[in-house]
């Protein structure tokens, strides 16, 4: 009997041993994840724009860099991370946020919209940590500040129906659109709708931008500080 016992319990720990491998095997990073489309790279960061439609579920995916998140479509959405009791969360339109600790501690789940309409955001992964930059208060005049840390500065700007704003900030930074309407961004001598979910990039050096609200619908405007 006591064979039998033994066996048996060999036999679990095999079988136990083999799930958690093809588990971690079957993990992707997550800017391999279909929901999750990588739309831009460059070895310092990633730009990832995910979208999910009522009842998608994405793949396992792994994170193992500071990623922060900025919302444009809200939806009620499932997570599932092993060892953890599944739940859901309402995440609005305007929601922000991130983790940082990923690079220490890695972590996989996957998710799903179980809502009743589109899911989207735009999720920036930090691949090393921001390098100390200083900023420029009196640039960000009129910018409400909403996070600071190791990887990532996030200041949003509200541009009222009829309003013009020129902005002056240092780069790397991007700046994301989130509105009902659009804006006119002017940048180096060109002009071009600035609609919701639209982004613009710059890697380096000073940056001038103008932002037209020509609509009757207030816009937001977030710059992160990278």
């Amino acid at each position: 009997m006591a064979d039998v016992y033994a066996m048996n319990r060999f036999i679990f720990i095999f079988f136990l041993a083999c799930t958690i491998s093809l588990g971690a095997t079957d993990t992707i990073p997550v800017y391999e994840e279909p929901h999750h489309h990588l739309v831009y790279s460059n070895g310092e960061i990633r730009i990832l724009d995910v979208r999910l439609q009522p009842g998608d579920t994405s793949a396992w995916h792994r994170h193992r860099h500071a990623i922060t998140y900025i919302g444009l479509e809200g939806s009620r959405i499932w997570l599932d991370v092993p060892g953890e009791h599944p739940r859901s969360v309402y995440l609005p339109d305007d929601f922000w946020g991130g983790d940082t600790e990923y690079p220490e501690i890695p972590f996989t789940h996957r998710i799903a919209n179980v809502g009743f309409q589109p899911f989207r955001l735009l999720a920036v992964e930090h691949l090393n940590p921001r390098k100390e930059i200083q900023i420029n208060e009196t640039e960000l005049d009129g910018w409400e500040s909403l996070d600071v840390n190791p990887y990532f500065i996030l200041h949003k700007l509200t541009v009222d129906p009829g309003q013009t704003k020129t902005n002056l900030f240092s780069g790397p930074g991007l700046l994301i659109c989130r509105g009902k309407s659009q804006l006119l961004l002017s940048h180096a001598g060109t002009v071009a709708a600035f609609q919701q979910g639209d982004w613009q990039y710059w890697p380096v050096g000073t940056v001038e931008v103008g932002l037209t609200n020509p609509g009757d619908e207030p816009m937001e405007v977030l710059l992160l500080h990278l």
